[in-house]
């Protein structure tokens, strides 16, 4: 796991200064790797790492890595779970290796295979490889997004990085924030990936890759899409001892490292089904939970008490996060995220780091066991839209008469928006809706990112509509909010994070298995937790309270005083488009009301806030809870 960055410019040469923000962008980013710091420049190319050592910790294996032999270098982020498999099969047909590390492994895997490496490999990554005979460079991501690249493509060259403040140090170029992001962002909490807060700045799109070569043609593609249908039934007892067999393969190689490895363990089922099949195959593996002071969130108890059941070595971390100081120091390095679980993310994994330098995580877990219990709210509406059912629920969002909304909202749940409207009736629905946009921002336009994904890729759902919120999880807010948060907070602090139920086998074998034959039952996460019944003894009902913080509670106090203050500052309204005095209208009814009615989009304007002045602005430390 480290940090990656590049140029690469086919038209002039790559000057000295070009060289100097190389270095400075690197040192923006060092806490992706602290280990190592490294570049290497041509003309044409200048590539730069950050390492954090996790396999073959050797100096032979620092980054940029080159391999003179095979007229190549590569800058990798990222592991490479089956790397030993691939490092037989290439000596088998007489490759030899130098290191012990996954990064030479991948280097001659792509001299041997070209770009179809990329469908062989298993894990997470983001790597860029430079051919000095063909002058062109090959950049590629991983399926899911678990590893960030960031871009610029200017007249000048190409830029890349692991992180949004090493990219603008090393662009050199004013960047325009985008309004459709900052809507984008309020709507749902998070950037979705089609575009970033900066109009000049692109998302590198997951199982893609690109090669650029020496006349500057880029050549964009696809290399994996997961399945959109399903195959035949299966009984539950199969699917269960197949799914096992499949996670006990993942998480033993998930647990290869050259450095100490712990699990994340809340009260939930996916991290407790983690730690179980870790520690038998690990039995002194260690489990981490994060321990705070708001009963609310506080999820000790219950992790506790099945930690007793796994008989697992386990270790409470306590953790403060009423700071705002935890926003300041994170939006110093990446594009603003309003899930508030990024804050004990990035606590938790500081707090391991002296102790573990890799931590596997439940991420994912959701995604593919059972989406949020959507596919059976799908499958217990009647399955008939009623006339113009779309309509009454767009009219119904849209209504914003404060005596009004709270009915109407009762009346507009989950479960009746699927049944007046199928999908498009359940994603409808977001955070600024009833009026909200309007009291929010003074101009902009509504993106309802999820609606429009929707559109896009329901035909490929034809017989299998079930589970299409399968596949709008895994194409928006898994990348764009989960694993971005995972990766922002855990490397903030030099920790890897890694998400066995990512493993694209495992994936695409239970995307293949019907509704039915997952949740026989109409419950969520069947599978998964029967699963974990299995290691317990008990059918495990867990008192799950949500990986997050009583933001709602905080913005009632001193977070939403900070909040008023930097409305009155009038940055927000000059640069965010923001409506100062609606906003302020929505602070009071949550003083005065309480509940949780506009408190995420309060948070969100809060992080947008914070952001705006550590990061836009480039303003210094908070002092005394402002920011000067």
């Amino acid at each position: 796991m480290c940090g990656i960055a590049g140029i690469f410019s086919h038209k002039v040469p790559l000057n000295d200064a070009a060289k100097s923000r190389m270095i400075s962008a690197l040192g923006f980013q060092e806490h992706r790797g602290p280990d190592a710091t490294g570049t290497w420049a041509n003309e044409n190319v200048i590539l730069g790492h950050n390492r954090l050592s996790i396999i073959d910790l050797s100096h032979a294996a620092d980054q940029p890595y080159q391999r003179p032999d095979l007229h190549m270098r590569i800058s990798f982020n990222g592991e490479i779970y089956n790397y030993k498999e691939l490092r037989e099969e290439l000596r088998a047909v007489g490759y030899q290796f130098y290191t012990q590390s996954d990064t030479e492994v991948l280097l001659a895997g792509y001299h041997a295979f070209g770009e179809s490496v990329c469908a062989r490999l298993t894990g997470m990554f983001a790597f860029a490889i430079w051919d000095d005979q063909k002058n062109e460079i090959f950049i590629a991501r991983d399926r899911f997004g678990e590893k960030p690249i960031f871009y610029v493509e200017n007249k000048e060259a190409f830029y890349f990085a692991s992180e949004l403040r090493a990219l603008r140090e090393l662009v050199n170029q004013p960047l325009t924030i985008n309004p459709d992001a900052v809507v984008d962002l309020l709507e749902g909490m998070y950037i979705n990936l089609h575009h970033t807060i900066y109009k000049e700045v692109s998302n590198f799109p997951p199982a893609s890759f690109l090669k650029i070569n020496s006349k500057g043609e880029f050549h964009w593609d696809k290399y994996y899409e997961f399945p959109t249908q399903v195959g035949d039934p299966i009984g539950f007892e199969d699917l269960k001892k197949n799914t096992r067999s499949m996670l006990y393969g993942v998480i033993d190689k998930q647990l290869n490292a050259d450095v100490p490895v712990a699990t994340f363990l809340s009260a939930g089922v996916d991290s407790g089904l983690i730690t179980a099949i870790a520690r038998d195959i690990k039995p002194d593996i260690t489990a981490v939970t994060m321990s705070t002071s708001e009963d609310i969130t506080d999820e000790t108890e219950g992790a506790t008490r099945l930690a007793k059941k796994l008989g697992i070595r386990h270790e409470i971390v306590p953790v403060s996060t009423e700071s705002v100081d935890h926003l300041s120091t994170i939006f110093r390095n990446i594009q603003p995220l309003a899930d508030a679980s990024l804050i004990p993310s990035h606590l938790v994994t500081n707090k391991v780091k002296g102790n573990f330098t890799v931590m596997l995580s439940g991420d994912g877990g959701d995604e593919i066991f059972g989406s949020y219990n959507r596919p059976n709210i799908y499958l217990k509406s009647k399955n008939k839209p009623i006339p113009f059912g779309d309509k009454l629920i767009q009219f119904g969002l849209g209504i914003s008469n404060p005596k009004l909304s709270p009915k109407l909202k009762n009346q507009l749940n989950d479960s009746n928006r699927m049944a007046w409207a199928g999908w498009e009736g359940y994603y409808s629905a977001h955070n600024l809706n009833g009026g909200v946009m309007d009291k929010v921002f003074k101009s902009g336009s509504e993106q309802g990112v999820q609606l429009q994904l929707l559109k896009k890729i329901s035909p490929k759902y034809k017989s299998n509509e079930s589970k299409i919120s399968f596949g709008i999880d895994l194409l928006s807010r898994l990348p764009g909010d989960f694993l971005f948060k995972v990766d922002s907070a855990a490397m903030h602090s030099s920790v890897e994070v890694r998400a066995p139920y990512l493993d694209h086998h495992l994936v695409d074998y239970l995307l293949q298995v019907p509704t039915q034959s997952l949740m026989p039952n109409g419950v969520d996460k069947e599978l998964s937790k029967s699963l974990l019944s299995d290691f317990t003894g008990l059918p495990w009902v867990a008192p799950k309270k949500g990986f997050t913080i009583p933001y709602w509670e905080y913005l009632r106090a001193e977070w939403g005083d900070l909040l008023e203050s930097y409305l009155h500052e009038g940055h927000s309204e000059a640069l965010l488009s923001f409506n100062k005095n609606g906003i302020l209208e929505l602070l009071n009814s949550l003083r005065k009301n309480g509940g949780i009615q506009y408190s995420r989009v309060l948070f969100g304007i809060l992080v947008l806030e914070i952001w705006l002045r550590v990061f836009h602005l480039k303003r210094s430390e908070i002092q005394v809870g402002l920011i000067t």
